[in-house]
């Protein structure tokens, strides 16, 4: 936060998306865990706020999934925007491909290695889950596997050890898309690029529902970031009074998230999914970085869970659905079962961050990027 001559001026960098990701992933689990009545069936739950009302906002929470996307697309555009040189065809192809393998490759090697270590667990504590999700014939078992380490299963529809994992053949699209997205708002501006995006969103079949859902919030990401969006949201004055105008702009930001809560759990749901999730993430990212993610002590919790948030989304169903599901549910009250569930994740995330420092796994990375990238 630095101070101008009479209000403040509002950055959007990586500490901000960080804090983002840190409530986003708090919204994961509240999602996964209380979405419905079935996924804590046989469980006993106590509600003291109404279970409905539980159920609602939990569903409603399924906006965790854009705001990834969206802060995604919005970082890897701002690398291109930032590093990226213009002054020829071949420079800017080098710039592109070295920027497109960096991701790819951090992307999948922290992937990986998390889920070998779940891998490594599930041999001990639950052998027969291997040939229960690959099958047992060779070599199309080891093929399945491979397809799923790689991230690739929900983008060719193969078997995956956890259905968590589809969001990753989701971030491959994103990292191979946002540079094509990039060069298409150069060329043509703005809006007609928005409207292209959503013509093809709400008129081509894309045989990928995951894809069609989230098409039109990474186009969404790619001009917030091209046109920096989120910090002129977060310094627009209405008044001139700096204190005013900050809890003007909460009402209205606040009011309007909840309208488009309202509205994207109703009637129209399925067939505007992609407008409510490319809509929904700037009006919650801007809200966020405004008023939430700025409160002293609660930036910092939320930083350091958005430093775990990947393995965090990865590790938390594990123990919710498949190996633990009786022990999440036995805490009763859904604020403690969110609370513990979050802490044991975030815990084991702690531990794989330190194993990646016992094997020097960000100088591996590093070196790999620098091989690949020559």
């Amino acid at each position: 936060m630095e101070k101008s001559t009479h209000t403040s001026t509002r950055v959007f960098g990586s500490q901000e998306s960080l804090g983002v990701k840190g409530i986003a992933i708090i919204m994961l689990i509240c999602h996964h865990c209380f979405l419905g009545s079935a996924r804590y069936k046989g469980q006993a739950v106590t509600f003291i706020i109404p279970e409905n009302i539980w159920n609602y906002v939990a569903l409603f929470f399924k906006i965790c999934v854009c705001i990834f996307a969206f802060i995604s697309a919005y970082g890897i555009t701002w690398k291109i925007k930032s590093s990226c040189h213009f002054d020829s065809a071949e420079q800017t192809q080098k710039d592109f491909r070295n920027i497109l393998l960096s991701r790819l490759i951090r992307l999948l090697t922290s992937f990986i290695l998390v889920f070998l270590l779940v891998d490594v667990f599930a041999l001990f504590y639950d052998p027969g889950r291997f040939a229960e999700i690959y099958g047992t014939s060779f070599p199309v078992c080891i093929a399945y596997f491979i397809l799923d380490m790689l991230g690739l299963a929900q983008l060719l529809h193969t078997p995956t050890f956890l259905e968590t994992y589809w969001y990753y053949s989701l971030a491959i699209v994103i990292i191979l898309l946002v540079p094509c997205f990039y060069l298409l708002i150069r060329k043509i501006g703005t809006v007609p690029f928005l409207g292209l995006i959503a013509v093809i969103n709400f008129t081509v079949s894309i045989p990928n529902h995951n894809f069609w859902r989230y098409l039109l919030c990474i186009a969404v990401g790619v001009s917030c970031a091209y046109n920096n969006t989120i910090v002129k949201i977060m310094n627009w004055n209405i008044i001139k009074s700096e204190k005013c105008n900050h809890l003007i702009k909460f009402l209205l930001e606040f009011l309007l998230l909840f309208v488009l809560m309202v509205l994207r759990q109703g009637p129209l749901m399925d067939t505007l999914y992609p407008f409510w999730d490319a809509v929904i993430p700037v009006v919650f990212t801007s809200f966020c970085c405004e008023f939430i993610v700025v409160i002293p002590g609660l930036r910092q919790i939320l930083i350091f869970l958005g430093i775990y948030s990947a393995n965090i989304f990865i590790i938390h169903n594990y123990i919710r659905k498949v190996w633990f599901y009786d022990f999440t549910y036995s805490f009763k009250y859904p604020l403690l079962i969110v609370t513990v569930l979050l802490l044991i994740s975030l815990t084991l995330s702690i531990c794989i961050e330190q194993i990646k420092k016992l094997i020097h796994f960000k100088t591996f990375t590093n070196l790999l990027i620098e091989k690949i990238c020559r």
